[in-house]
């Protein structure tokens, strides 16, 4: 997928819907000193006006004290976001998502180019994802090193793990894709790097131990046309529960500032981050016409490893719309959405699930 065309990802909706700025809006008491800075905050308003307020929307942001960049992602999910999802059954049927990232310290005034991100089914073929979905989110085909490399490295994925996402980043100014596995535990991500990218051992196997008995683990690595496996590996995880309810949370964001990976005030920040709004908590900020609520999600951690540098940690914060049909669907409640059935619903969604994630 070009450039051109990318920017063309069909991301405007209907102009009488609210769109992206006004869901920050509803969030922007949140989003205040250490984790986001003003000028950020700024930013991210100017330049989201006509991105759809109906996407689930993350933002990323480093765990380190200091100003930092900060990255915004959607996810288009319906074809009336992107035409790229339009064919069901088609060409495009294993892609469950689109994701559009944004990094917001690139880019002159305007929305910078977004890194597309394709989630696949399990489903999805390996020939299909090289020959056809990665061209088209690169622009072209890959190379024929590239390519063989990818294929190599998606062969040696071992049970439970598979492929889960893929990346083209030539928004960056490089002709590197991304590949980013889900389901392998923490011995077997060191196996796996022993067997594709043996160089990058050394600095993961000091980081891997953070992430013991986190659920959901995700590794990802980015290769070159030249057929090389790059040195940035990024680790990232998180819970099926939220952190009132899930103390493993506290324990890895504990884990993090003891490695000097975490200031403690961004780790109170990003723990208070869940919870939800509507009309009745948000009136001032509440966009006109919206129903349901604005939901708050401690999505995921990550931390990125590159040679001759510090590991990095990084955090990302889901929110979106919710209706009050998704909100009871995504909590598993019954009945009408009214007092107290309401309360219950929202109760179980915070209590015991945390859905606003990329998994």
């Amino acid at each position: 997928m070009t450039s051109s065309r990318m920017r063309r990802v069909e991301t405007a909706g209907p102009l009488d819907r609210p769109s992206l700025p006004d869901w920050l809006a509803v969030v922007r008491p949140r989003l205040a000193e250490p984790l986001f800075h003003p000028r950020v905050v700024e930013r991210l308003l100017a330049v989201t006006g006509l991105l759809p307020g109906d996407c689930l929307g993350i933002l990323e942001t480093r765990l380190a004290s200091g100003d930092g960049p900060v990255a915004l992602s959607i996810r288009l999910s319906a074809a009336a976001q992107a035409r790229f999802l339009s064919d069901p059954g088609g060409l495009f049927s294993t892609v469950r998502s689109l994701w559009l990232e944004f990094d917001l310290d690139r880019g002159a005034g305007g929305l910078p180019e977004p890194i597309p991100c394709a989630k696949l089914a399990a489903e999805a073929g390996s020939l299909w994802v090289v020959d056809v979905l990665l061209p088209t989110l690169h622009g072209g085909p890959l190379a024929r090193e590239q390519r063989e490399l990818w294929l190599a490295c998606q062969r040696e994925i071992s049970a439970p793990g598979r492929l889960l996402y893929a990346f083209s980043l030539r928004a960056r100014g490089s002709d590197a894709i991304r590949m980013e596995i889900f389901g392998l535990g923490t011995e077997q991500i060191l196996a796996y790097l022993g067997r594709v990218a043996p160089d990058t051992l050394p600095q993961v196997a000091q980081i891997v131990p953070l992430f013991e008995e986190v659920e959901r683990l995700h590794l990802s690595f980015d290769l070159s046309p030249e057929g090389e496996v790059l040195p940035r590996v990024g680790i990232e995880g998180s819970f099926s529960r939220l952190p009132r309810r899930e103390p493993r949370w506290s324990e890895l964001f504990a884990r993090l500032e003891e490695r000097g990976l975490c200031d403690p005030g961004n780790r109170e920040a990003a723990l208070a981050w869940p919870g939800y709004d509507s009309f009745w908590t948000a009136p001032e900020r509440w966009p006109v016409g919206a129903q349901g609520f604005c939901i708050r999600s401690l999505s995921h951690v990550k931390v990125v490893c590159v040679p001759d540098r510090d590991p990095e940690a990084k955090v990302y914060l889901a929110f979106g719309p919710r209706s009050r049909k998704e909100l009871q669907a995504d909590a598993g409640a019954r009945g009408g959405v009214r007092s107290p059935a309401r309360r219950s619903a929202l109760a179980r969604y915070f209590g015991t699930r945390s859905s606003l994630n990329r998994r």
